[in-house]
């Protein structure tokens, strides 16, 4: 039986597709293959390189259109990049629809989230009374759901996770469920129910711990 052949959706930036090498890493010291994915936009294209990969990492680093969750922008939205948007919500979809697994990163899992019709909190900050800090590597304890997915992968129902955001889901799609929280009531994973879709709200691959690896390890199984 061959390796996991693992995809990555990579940012743009100009003529340049762009991945931090971590993921890469990481799937390779899970025994898997890892993929750096072409943001194409077209779904014949999207089909064709689905078929050629086990599983898809949704990788972090930008804000999502907030008019794709029936909202106007805020100030405070980073910049936006429509054509990585658009290619990674046909990857998302074109791997729901073959059920192979998905791991959603930071940004990644709030796409997730909103391409199966959630909505996000456009600012943490401005929105929820008492936040804890989420933003520049901030440390800080999240709680996960027993008997969820995200709890049979890591065995913990407490960990320390370092935070690089400024949004969050808010709504979460009926399609998925959430599997961990922050103590201010961010939503920090979420989940499907056949186990296909996983994300997470921090950054595994910049951690050494083995519960974040081992996420990892259900990718590349």
């Amino acid at each position: 039986m061959g390796k996991t052949t693992v995809g990555i959706t990579c940012d743009i930036k100009g003529k340049f597709f762009e991945s931090e090498k971590f993921y890469s890493e990481k799937i390779l010291q899970a025994g898997g293959v890892p993929f750096y994915l072409p943001m194409a936009t077209t779904k014949k294209d999207i089909l064709s390189l689905v078929d050629k990969i086990d599983a898809i990492v949704i990788s972090g680093s930008r804000d999502i259109d907030p008019a794709l969750y029936g909202q106007k922008k805020i100030e405070k939205i980073n910049p936006l990049d429509a054509t990585r948007t658009t290619s990674e919500i046909l990857y998302i979809d074109s791997m729901k629809r073959r059920k192979k697994k998905i791991l959603g990163i930071c940004g990644g899992m709030q796409l997730i989230n909103v391409c199966l019709g959630g909505t996000l909190l456009q600012d943490i900050e401005s929105i929820v009374s008492e936040a804890l800090n989420h933003k520049d590597g901030a440390n800080h304890s999240i709680t996960i759901e027993r008997k969820s997915l995200l709890n049979k992968i890591i065995k913990r129902e407490k960990i320390r996770v370092k935070s690089y955001h400024h949004q969050a889901v808010d709504r979460i799609s009926s399609s998925l469920k959430p599997c961990a929280k922050s103590f201010d009531k961010i939503i920090e994973g979420i989940e499907s129910a056949d186990g296909n879709i996983l994300g997470v709200q921090w950054h595994p691959e910049l951690s050494n711990t083995k519960f974040d690896f081992e996420i990892f390890r259900w990718l590349t199984r």
